[in-house]
């Protein structure tokens, strides 16, 4: 529709976060599973984030997601989860992601 603006995405604030994405999203995909499960790995054991509660309220959303990470529930979760920390946590976590995934290339786990 002309005129109409698109809503930003939450992480279009985040340039960290951006290029985060752009960088997994050109992965395959058993590349982004591990990194998918870095990330949980660090949302719950360096976050206290309660996996289970979380994924609970996650799944109550009703409205449609249509973005290239929703086709993996882990991935699109753990960015779910991601969104709702604040930024301090959030800046946290994607440091420590990037230097896992660093060091997942540099072992070749990547």
């Amino acid at each position: 529709m002309e005129g109409e603006q698109q809503q930003p995405r939450w992480y279009e604030a985040h340039p960290e976060i951006m290029e985060l994405m752009a960088f997994i999203r050109t992965l395959e995909r058993e590349k982004q599973i591990f990194i998918t499960q870095q990330m949980i790995q660090i949302l719950i054991n360096e976050c206290d984030i309660d996996l289970d509660s979380e994924l609970t309220r996650i799944s109550r959303n009703t409205y449609t997601y249509k973005r290239w990470y929703d086709k993996d529930y882990g991935l699109s979760a753990s960015f779910e989860l991601l969104k709702d920390l604040p930024d301090v946590k959030r800046n946290f976590v994607v440091r420590r992601l990037l230097s896992e995934i660093v060091m997942g290339f540099a072992k070749k786990e990547i």
